[in-house]
């Protein structure tokens, strides 16, 4: 959504103090709106440009939604800094949603063009300076002065410059994420919706609501009572062969499943204290999927063996159509909308239509958590359960056939397993999959790499042929990821693809935000002496005073020995760089894969 029209917003409210500042998104126009003094307010012609402003231009922020566009509204309604600080206090501390404080204030939500980026943002419930960290912001500026406090005149000029930095760490947020808002314009436009504001769940919510009311049924939440529970039924042609997972498959089935106060699903003290062996690898049921309980796993293909991966093709999606499983609360009138989006997504797929292949994963993989949550009007306990447990029974069935078969399974996870397979085996293995495949109505795709290394089923490095696919850690930096010294995990996947150095891969490196490392301190982080904010960032140092500590207790904060802060990211790597610090993590990343460096 690159439009020119596109601007910035941010607001900071003190008990004395309210000013909203805009920027354009190239970075190179601020203007900013204040009010100075507890009992004073934006004059008229203030308001009457941020009113001429935000109906002609297009504008974002970050939780803005909830907290700026209502603040705004407040102000345009004449309301004084000390009121709006009120207002202010309770968004924050009460997490007020939007529509209540617009109803405590009797005020309209206001029809501004405006979307918030903090829910499309990928990352889970954190916060803009931590964003900052990920996408290499240039400055990092914790909040400079108590908000319950009045300001002076010259600290108010310090929060002018300090919410620039705001808006800048917010520009630089929606470059990243500018893709992901250009996708739900282009899905908006095709459901009628806005959805340019919502998360990919909340995006998932919303369709099929939208979609079910044009097919008749109204989608409510549903209403469970407290004592719930459930259990699991088998679909017929979930067989096992040995005596130990036929038993599994009885003690599934005879579990009341009951839910935790949030409205998950508990997972049962008999899955969860239960190993599960199958050859010489131990796996483990849970609500969410099966895992295998590998660590320091590391195979290599070679004259006589390959590593192998099967994985299902959109398991989840397909284990509901195929068992016809639905909300009950909603009827069997979400299995036509659930499978419009899925056989829609697989012909855009097919045909090479990535925006609508990629807004309906949206949609399909967003709808999954929904099921999950009991705020949702997709609540679905009984759905998620039936859906998720009978993708581990199905896994657990190739699993044993495999095994069976002498071909070894290393490693298995949600939809898809690992295997070491002779090479005189593979037509069989495929046959395996393939018979899997008639008995479920499930498809599997194959793959085939060199080398398999894993600290354990979360945390690997696949390597194929000329590239390598890494999860955890050692995957690259995303903004779903926090920053933690990105040059030592593309070190160790260089060494793993083709032999690279580690030296060579981290000297050969410029760029100084790859050897950052980031985290939130709660109560702040003090660093000789000097304060640095509740999110700090540091590099490793040969001239280190220390770690960094917490304000609130002086405990050290976790992995900032021989740090130095870097609060504010240069151009040029510091000359203190401690190039034998990152070596030597890299090769202890290494070690824990199971892998020892030449």
């Amino acid at each position: 959504m690159k439009n020119k029209r596109l601007v910035v917003l941010d607001i900071e409210c003190y008990p004395n103090y309210f000013l909203l500042a805009v920027k354009s998104i190239d970075k190179k126009k601020l203007l900013t709106f204040e009010a100075f003094g507890a009992d004073e307010k934006l004059d008229r012609e203030q308001r009457s440009r941020i009113h001429s402003l935000l109906t002609k231009y297009t504008t974002f922020g970050f939780n803005s939604i909830k907290y700026d566009i209502p603040m705004i509204a407040y102000a345009l309604k004449g309301a004084t800094c000390k009121e709006l600080y009120k207002v202010s206090k309770d968004i924050i501390e009460k997490n007020q949603p939007d529509w209540m404080t617009y109803q405590k204030l009797g005020i309209e939500q206001p029809a501004y063009d405006h979307f918030d980026i903090s829910e499309p943002a990928p990352a889970v419930m954190i916060s803009l300076k931590n964003y900052g960290t990920r996408v290499g912001s240039k400055k990092l500026w914790d909040l400079p002065f108590d908000p319950h406090k009045p300001v002076t005149r010259d600290e108010a000029d310090t929060l002018r410059r300090y919410c620039e930095n705001d808006l800048d760490v917010t520009t630089d947020l929606y470059d990243v994420i500018s893709d992901r808002i250009d996708l739900r314009v282009a899905m908006g436009e095709d459901y009628g919706l806005d959805l340019r504001s919502k998360s990919d769940a909340q995006i998932a919510e919303t369709v099929i609501s939208s979609e079910l009311e044009k097919v008749g049924v109204k989608a409510v939440k549903p209403v469970l009572q407290d004592n719930y529970k459930t259990k699991y039924k088998a679909p017929d042609f979930i067989k096992f062969e040995s005596y130990d997972l036929n038993d599994l498959l009885q003690t599934v089935q005879d579990i009341k499943f009951e839910l935790q106060a949030n409205g998950s699903v508990k997972i049962p003290k008999e899955l969860a204290n239960r190993k599960i062996i199958i050859g010489n690898t131990t796996y483990k049921m849970g609500i969410g999927g099966l895992h295998s309980q590998e660590k320091s796993l590391s195979v290599v293909s070679n004259k006589t063996h390959v590593m192998r991966n099967a994985d299902f093709a959109s398991y989840y999606p397909f284990i509901i159509l195929n068992l016809g499983l639905f909300p009950k609360h909603l009827g069997a009138g979400f299995l036509k909308v659930y499978r419009k989006i899925v056989e829609t997504r697989l012909k855009a797929k097919r045909e090479g239509d990535k925006l609508v292949a990629d807004s309906l994963k949206i949609t399909i993989n967003g709808s999954f958590g929904k099921f999950g949550s009991k705020y949702s009007k997709l609540y679905s306990p009984d759905l998620l359960l039936a859906t998720t447990i009978t993708g581990q029974l199905t896994l657990l069935m190739l699993i044993e056939q495999m095994e069976k078969h002498n071909i070894p399974v290393q490693s298995a996870n949600t939809d898809g397993l690992e295997y070491f397979c002779p090479r005189d085996k593979v037509d069989l293995a495929e046959s395996l999959v393939f018979d899997l495949e008639l008995v479920t109505g499930f498809e599997m795709e194959h793959g085939e790499y060199q080398a398999l290394h894993a600290s354990n089923v979360n945390n690997y490095v696949a390597v194929y042929d000329g590239y390598t696919k890494a999860k955890g850690l050692y995957a690259e930096t995303t903004l779903s990821k926090g920053r933690s010294t990105p040059i030592v995990y593309e070190a160790v996947r260089k060494y793993l693809l083709d032999g690279t150095k580690l030296g060579f891969t981290i000297t050969s490196c410029k760029n100084i935000n790859e050897f950052v490392s980031a985290r939130t301190v709660k109560g702040g982080g003090v660093y000789d002496g000097n304060y640095l904010g509740k999110m700090v960032r540091w590099y490793y140092s040969t001239k280190s005073k220390g770690p960094i500590t917490y304000k609130l207790n002086g405990n050290k904060v976790p992995k900032t020995d021989g740090c130095v802060p870097m609060m504010d990211l240069t151009d040029e790597l510091p000359e203190d760089l401690d190039w034998e610090w990152y070596e030597a993590e890299a090769i202890s990343k290494l070690k824990d894969l199971g892998v020892d460096y030449a």
